[in-house]
């Protein structure tokens, strides 16, 4: 019989098991699919099947969803490929299944140095921590940071490849820092203002103080607030992203332009100048679910993110994919659904040496 995977339920998977064992029809209908499929097996098939559409359909599928009445949708969401639910091979899906149980990222410890040196280090997923250094004291527990402390002084905060950490400054402003991000704040806030850096990607939810603003420094621009939410990206080289969520936000870039921001928009920086357009909220801030959208993304960059996002070190064979565009998404929880995926849209294989995972 059939090997599904994807985001189908079990009691989906059976009901299209059933289907194919009772109705000929479907099962010939299933057979036409699966065999063009294992024809041809590349971008050209995933372009054939609208793999954007599909990439919406499986956005709304990872909300929550009513059931629905007929099968056949079922059995379409399973073998659209580029969309999220895969129809797999069995020889694919083996070593897939394979690598995702042999290929464990180290532990994802986050660490904290402070401006005299020391670090410390935390488990998000060990049991509560508590720490004293001098006049501050330091407690981490169930993937939070928070703390008592009158130092001024710059602490860095950092967030390794595969992990996710939140932190509570000392105004009760939350921030969720991404995976390979740096958080650079002090322990206290002075009298005038509330200063922070960041490196990566993190989401703020700022306490209002209508006399202290907040401002986030980035390599491109400055971005100034009183109480709002809002993300930061800065991962790709010379491009800072600031996407709003609520409030208002003025960028101010370092050659000296502004731009400020309503809810809605998304404002990037490139060093020459600003500009704003609207953005999809559940692509910008699904990291915090764990799971990362791609669109029409070259093979190298999205390798390089899956690097950062699974905490394990992918690579592929040199120029041999350097053309390929792949659409999709990523999620922490289903490293065999996107090898599965790598492989299929981009036309390669995917085996694992014990430290690499490598698309040839």
């Amino acid at each position: 019989m059939h090997k599904l995977s994807g985001d189908l339920t079990p009691e989906e998977e059976a009901g299209i098991e059933r289907q194919l064992e009772e109705d000929p029809a479907f099962r010939e209908a299933w057979e036409a699919l699966a065999a063009d499929a294992r024809s041809q097996r590349t971008a050209v098939y995933v372009k054939a099947v609208a793999p954007e559409s599909g990439l919406d359909e499986m956005k709304q599928r990872r909300r929550p969803k009513s059931r629905l009445r007929a099968w056949a949708p079922y059995a379409a969401a399973a073998i659209l490929l580029g969309a999220g639910a895969w129809f797999a091979w069995q020889s694919s899906t083996t070593t897939s299944t394979e690598i995702a149980q042999t290929a464990t990222a180290p532990m994802p410890g986050v660490s904290l140095t402070m401006a005299n040196g020391k670090t410390v280090h935390f488990h998000p997923d060990s049991a509560a921590q508590t720490v004293a250094l001098g006049g501050s004291t330091l407690r981490s527990a169930n993937g939070t940071l928070d703390y008592e402390s009158q130092d001024t002084s710059v602490t860095v905060l950092n967030v390794p490849a595969g992990g996710t950490y939140r932190l509570v400054l000392s105004d009760g402003t939350e921030v969720r820092l991404n995976a390979s991000s740096r958080l650079h704040f002090p322990f206290h806030f002075g009298a005038t203002a509330r200063e922070v850096t960041v490196e990566g990607e993190a989401y703020f939810r700022v306490a209002k103080e209508a006399k202290r603003p907040f401002i986030v420094h980035t390599r491109q621009s400055d971005v100034q607030v009183l109480g709002t939410s809002f993300n930061i990206n800065t991962y790709t080289p010379g491009s800072d992203k600031t996407a709003l969520v609520e409030g208002s936000v003025l960028l101010r870039a370092h050659n000296g332009r502004q731009l400020t921001l309503a809810p809605g928009q998304q404002g990037e920086s490139t060093g020459t100048g600003l500009q704003a357009s609207a953005f999809d909220a559940d692509e910008v801030l699904s990291w915090m679910n764990g799971i990362r959208y791609y669109h029409n993304a070259s093979v190298p960059d999205l390798l390089e993110e899956a690097s950062r996002f699974y905490g394990l070190a992918f690579e592929s064979a040199s120029g041999k994919f350097s053309g390929v565009k792949v659409t999709g998404l990523m999620d922490r929880e289903r490293l065999q659904e996107f090898l599965n995926d790598l492989a299929t849209t981009s036309g390669g294989d995917v085996d694992y040496n014990g430290h690499t995972i490598r698309l040839h």
